[in-house]
């Protein structure tokens, strides 16, 4: 049994943000209709991977205080959600959507693998090569300008704010996690997701 974390609420909070604002490797995407190509994290010191820069990022978070919630564990790195986070990034890069379904289109890969009618959901991408039972997963999207919000630090002290978000992203009964950020060469805006995932107790 899937619990489904996003509600309209969040869903109106993610696109609120959008109004005022096969690639490998775990690194920044650039993506374009025919082909993506990896960029990297710059910090105040050295460059830094996707991986790198998100852990350092979420796990700062979840170990302190914050509106919703006492501080609590740390979330481990997983390479089946950070390749579907980046699967759903690219999906919304190339056509311009910012939305929790994926597109139905070429770039929403998984609908095509399952060869289904319509875009996936979200849950439907993490459950591929995990088992779904007891899973809980949960998942946040952003679009953004190229120089706001520009790193996992700054996207996640922003979603942070928002109590909704807060709750998904403290929650203990999380164990995994990834993020992917691609840039699209339509609109050169950076569209990021997160997606979460733990087992029922």
């Amino acid at each position: 049994m899937v619990k489904r974390y996003i509600s309209p609420a969040l869903l109106c909070a993610t696109l609120l943000v959008a109004q005022n604002q096969s690639p490998t490797g775990d690194s920044f995407q650039r993506a374009t209709p025919i082909k993506v190509q990896p960029t990297q994290v710059q910090s105040s010191k050295s460059k830094l991977t996707i991986k790198q820069a998100a852990l350092q990022a979420i796990n700062s978070v979840r170990t302190h205080p914050q509106i919703c919630s006492k501080p609590t564990t740390k979330l481990n790195w997983n390479k089946h959600l950070y390749n579907m986070s980046k699967e759903h990034a690219i999906d919304m890069a190339v056509t311009g959507l910012l939305q929790h379904n994926g597109s139905g289109t070429k770039t929403d890969v998984t609908a095509r693998r399952l060869q289904l009618p319509r875009g996936t959901f979200f849950y439907e991408r993490v459950n591929q090569k995990i088992d779904s039972k007891n899973l809980l997963s949960g998942e946040l999207i952003i679009r953004t300008s190229v120089d706001t919000l520009s790193s996992p630090k700054t996207v996640l002290a922003y979603w942070i704010k928002n109590p909704k978000n807060c709750q998904l992203l403290m929650d203990p009964k999380f164990t995994d996690f990834a993020m992917a950020k691609v840039i699209s060469n339509k609109d050169n805006r950076a569209y990021w997701t997160l997606l979460l995932a733990g087992r029922r107790k």
